[in-house]
């Protein structure tokens, strides 16, 4: 418990001196709302008996390839996750990030890896904000025929069969008329058209420098945040991690690690910036 006090007080005194935050979000941060990170592979099979019937793992269906190959078996785990997100909420540690991204203390940025879209939800403005992976509640082509996305916020968006883990009805492109997918990127994925507009606004954010990087629920499995914080690091950024599990860091070496829930270590950082 002394760890965790002596890294919080060090994160809070580098919160009070700082405008520029950035804050990366990866799993973690959503695990505590209820969003599965696939990270089990058993509890994967057990959630889903017919992909462990088919062995369709998490990482084969999150692919161009499933896309193409078990169209009905893609669209099906993602129509799932979507009635997932939208069945459960944005824990209150969403709202801190909100309010420390709207009441002026920082001028502060998010950066996540994660595609459900609850930091919008929980209302970070639009332009403060880059899902570096994209959004299940945007699509595009499946071909893709042109580089455009779209909103698609409805649920149910397809019909899904639970017993089997098929989808049909699938959404389709206004274009060309052809299957439409999520606008996310996936496994192996050549074929995703990005977001140039959040990727301008972020660099042109990082241009102006970051003091603080806050990298919460991130896991080296996934290292695209990890591997930011380290560059930023590099040039002179204090980096603050947190998650519960101390072995979730990867290679990254943060300058204090908080071994806490998300909501819990937001919320107990935000008391502390209160408080000073």
């Amino acid at each position: 418990m002394e760890a965790v006090e002596a890294a919080l007080e060090r994160a809070a005194a580098w919160l009070a001196g700082c405008r520029r935050l950035l804050i990366l979000t990866g799993a973690g941060m959503s695990a505590e709302s209820g969003i599965p990170t696939f990270r089990d592979e058993g509890g994967y099979w057990r959630r889903f008996p017919p992909f462990a019937r088919l062995g369709l793992a998490a990482q084969d269906l999150a692919s161009p390839w499933a896309f193409r190959h078990h169209l009905a078996h893609a669209w099906a785990f993602y129509e799932w996750r979507r009635r997932n997100a939208a069945a459960n909420r944005p824990h209150p540690g969403y709202a801190v990030v909100t309010r420390w991204l709207t009441e002026g203390r920082f001028d502060a940025f998010v950066h996540t890896t994660n595609t459900d879209g609850y930091h919008l939800r929980a209302g970070v403005p639009p332009e403060r904000l880059r899902e570096v992976h994209g959004s299940m509640w945007r699509l595009q082509c499946l071909r893709p025929c042109s580089p455009h996305f779209w909103p698609e916020e409805r649920v149910p968006l397809c019909r899904l069969h639970e017993a089997t883990m098929e989808a049909e009805d699938f959404p389709r492109c206004p274009r060309c008329g052809g299957v439409a997918r999520p606008h996310i990127l996936m496994f192996g994925d050549g074929d995703y058209v990005g977001h140039p507009e959040q990727d301008r606004r972020f660099a042109a954010y990082l241009e102006g420098g970051v003091e603080v990087a806050l990298l919460i629920g991130a896991s080296g499995a996934v290292p695209t945040n990890d591997l930011l914080a380290a560059r930023l690091q590099r040039g002179g950024c204090r980096v603050v991690t947190i998650n519960p599990d101390p072995a979730a860091g990867g290679h990254l070496r943060p300058d204090a690690a908080l071994h806490l829930p998300a909501s819990e270590a937001l919320a107990r950082l935000e008391q502390r910036l209160a408080s000073g």
